[in-house]
């Protein structure tokens, strides 16, 4: 699912969501896994991350 998105395809941003996963994980004392992690860090920081990285940015 996630491997065909061109925005997965950017090394920066799955470092970012498995940064992400961890912290969360932690939080939550058990692996949410990298799907849960994507979609939280998507609808929660991808925006802003963009914005501050917008030259390394897909299709940009």
């Amino acid at each position: 699912m996630f491997e065909k998105s061109p925005f997965f395809s950017n090394e920066k941003v799955r470092e970012e969501i498995r940064k992400h996963k961890w912290i969360e994980s932690e939080k939550k004392g058990r692996d949410i896994g990298f799907a849960t992690a994507a979609i939280d860090w998507i609808k929660n920081h991808s925006e802003e991350w963009l914005k501050y990285h917008r030259e390394d940015a897909p299709g940009t």
